[in-house]
């Protein structure tokens, strides 16, 4: 790999591409859940906050999705910050590389999880600047394809996807997440009051 790629790559959040090599194992994980844990009391969010504080993308992909949560949230409260605006839930790890999401039933989880799959699968077949356009041209996160790109992941095929419909994948996994949430919380508002 160039040091061209590598720098855009580093400045997408990723400094290390392609360091991991899967496993045929591992390559058949990317997609399935990697942790999962249930919400379902202020001492469960408490305790979940506290064992995942140091996970790097826990704050910025829960945070994501919930545009009236702050910013500056720390990762330990988050959990209990979710809770407290959309009742109980499943936290979830869609994959060793990819998104910490939180949804309120195993319908929406399946839903994350298959919206992901998609955009992972696709990605799979698509050339290393395929990938790095359609990465470079994300919202204000390093993108999912981003994350991804430490690993070894890519086995470009024909047909190969483009760079846009690559974004449109990922923003779609995005939108959900997005939508998922909203309607918790305003269901979640309306019973409380």
């Amino acid at each position: 790999m160039s040091g061209d790629l590598w720098a855009q790559w580093a400045a997408l959040g990723q400094p290390r591409p392609r360091s991991l090599n899967l496993t045929p194992a591992a390559r058949a994980r990317l997609t399935h859940l990697a942790e999962l844990r249930d919400v379902a009391s202020p001492s469960d969010a408490a305790r979940v906050g506290a064992e995942l504080a140091s996970e790097r993308w826990l704050a910025p992909d829960l945070l994501a999705a919930r545009p009236w949560l702050p910013l500056d949230t720390p990762a330990r409260a988050l959990p209990g910050a979710v809770l407290h605006s959309e009742w109980t839930g499943f936290l979830a790890l869609l994959g060793e590389s990819g998104p910490w999401v939180y949804a309120a039933s195993v319908t929406d989880l399946q839903r994350l999880s298959r919206l992901y799959g998609e955009l992972v699968g696709a990605a799979s077949h698509a050339s290393e600047a395929t990938a790095l356009e359609a990465a470079g041209s994300g919202g204000p996160l390093p993108s999912l394809l981003a994350r991804l790109e430490e690993t070894d992941y890519r086995t470009p095929a024909a047909p190969s996807p483009t760079a846009s419909e690559l974004v449109a994948l990922e923003r779609a996994f995005w939108q959900e997440a997005q939508a998922q949430a909203g309607a918790r919380r305003a269901a979640w508002l309306a019973r409380r009051r």
